[in-house]
């Protein structure tokens, strides 16, 4: 298997740890000892000009950035994140995200904008998949998700949801046929989705939490009637925890289960790897209906703005959820070092080196992987 490196290379952090003050929204009167605090706590921007590599890009560059804010004194801070990549390959992405909480986080507005002209290492579909069916397959793709959720008691939302994902200009690396029903979507495919989530968050920070409980629970139904070409349906399960061993140790776990009922193209089908999910895994080198993860990280303040972590898993993709078999799931771990960004928002920059199953990747990236 090639070595893949994830966000590879250098960070240049010429402003790290600094957060550009903007002042009060004019018009609303504060008290003069206080307004000088608020402004700065009001609204910060961390801007992070980027530079890696990787064996599928070469040289990439641009810029990652993120906004901070509230809504209200009562509401947990709200971002808007942004990533900027362009390529040596003439490779692009393009991602704003945005996670609101309305003023007593009586609302949670949630959502992405993503553009990509990417290639992507492709294996086959399901876990026992070989190295030596490695594919390259390029092409762009537009997505839209959504979420407005209401608030029914503290910490617990639930809303409505929508996601828009159109794959085109899909080229291939190898001419070997492939049975079609292993390769939806081939042809490029557009889908359209519209569903019902329920979001219990109780963490006391969105970036690096010590303590609380998160619970995504929705259900997507992608049909013909909404424009979508393929039908399907989707059940996500993600389900967090984190507690606080001492006053400098915290203990994370993530319960992750996606499942997939119906004719799912592979874009949209359930994969394992990538910086968040299995670490030390390409993303998409195992990719099938259904996804089960179970990870765990212990995180520890060393000194100064310095944290260090280490990460163990378990994950493996199946055809049918009746088809998952424990002796078959696939074991990542791996260690890391954290810099500390923002004091306030507890926002890192994280480096993670990990080592899965004949695999190993190293990662580069802003906040905790869960």
């Amino acid at each position: 298997m090639r070595y893949y490196l994830g966000w590879v290379g250098l960070l240049f952090l010429p402003i790290l740890g600094l957060g550009r003050s903007m002042s009060h929204p004019p018009g609303v009167a504060m008290p003069l000892a206080d307004t000088a605090k608020e402004a700065h706590h009001r609204f910060q921007l961390i801007p992070l000009p980027v530079i890696f590599y990787t064996p599928e890009t070469k040289i990439a560059y641009g810029l990652l950035g993120v906004c901070l804010f509230k809504t209200d004194s009562t509401a947990r801070t709200s971002n808007v994140d942004f990533a900027i990549i362009h390529t040596q390959n003439a490779q692009t992405v393009i991602e704003p995200t945005y996670t609101i909480f309305t003023k007593g986080e009586k609302y949670l507005i949630r959502g992405m904008l993503l553009f990509t002209k990417f290639p992507e290492l492709y294996y086959g579909i399901g876990p026992g998949t070989t190295d030596d069916e490695e594919e390259l397959i390029s092409y762009k793709s537009l997505r839209a998700y959504n979420r407005f959720l209401r608030r029914v008691k503290p910490g617990w939302f639930v809303g409505v949801q929508q996601q828009y994902f159109k794959t085109f200009d899909i080229s291939r690396s190898s001419d070997r046929q492939l049975p079609a029903q292993t390769l939806i979507g081939s042809l490029g495919s557009v889908v359209n989705g519209l569903g019902v989530a329920s979001l219990v968050d109780t963490r006391d920070n969105i970036y690096s939490p010590v303590r609380g409980w998160y619970a995504d629970v929705s259900f997507m139904e992608y049909g013909k009637l909404l424009g979508s070409e393929f039908g399907f349906t989707n059940f996500l399960f993600d389900i967090r925890h984190y507690r606080s061993l001492t006053p400098n140790t915290v203990l994370a776990g993530q319960f992750y289960l996606n499942l997939n009922l119906g004719e799912v193209p592979f874009k949209q089908a359930a994969t394992l790897g990538g910086s968040s999910l299995l670490r030390g895994y390409y993303n998409g080198r195992y990719r099938d209906n259904n996804a089960v993860i179970m990870q765990a990280e212990l995180r520890q303040h060393l000194f100064g703005r310095i944290g260090g972590v280490v990460f163990a898993g378990v994950g493996d993709v199946a055809h049918k959820p009746s088809e998952f078999e424990v002796g078959d799931l696939k074991p990542t771990g791996g260690a890391g070092l954290r810099y500390l960004i923002s004091r306030k928002e507890h926002l890192n920059v994280r480096f993670d080196a990990a080592v899965g199953n004949h695999t190993h990747g190293f990662y580069v990236n802003i906040s905790e992987a869960f």
